[in-house]
């Protein structure tokens, strides 16, 4: 599982993404907050050759922590077992990229689509 930047090559073309994987993205930065579906810089999941959810997270350096704002799932997908430990290793490396030590990561962040 591979938390993906929002301006990866595979993004690039989004009429692309969804006819292909089914899966609709679109970056909110420029989007006004209150009609943001997921948040300001949400970044896609890939789970092997399917996209399985977004995630808003967020290194917060004076904290040494990544904190996951929201985590949200395609339809029909759960956080199983073993997905989750897949995310929680992908989390540690996202850390070490972004310099903190710690991840915070509440069970509320898992938000229903």
């Amino acid at each position: 599982l591979r938390v993906l930047s929002p301006f990866d090559p595979v993004l690039r073309d989004r009429v692309r993404l969804e006819r292909i994987f089914g899966f609709n993205y679109h970056i909110e930065i420029y989007v006004p907050g209150h009609k943001r579906k997921y948040g300001y810089y949400v970044f896609p999941l890939l789970e092997g050759s399917r996209f399985v959810g977004r995630i808003d997270m967020k290194a917060e350096r004076a904290k040494d922590r990544l904190s996951v704002k929201a985590l949200w799932l395609e339809p029909r997908l759960t956080l199983s077992k073993a997905r989750r430990g897949k995310l929680e290793k992908e989390l540690v490396r996202q850390a070490r990229l972004g310099a903190v030590r710690d991840i915070a990561f509440p069970k509320s962040a898992l938000k229903a689509r």
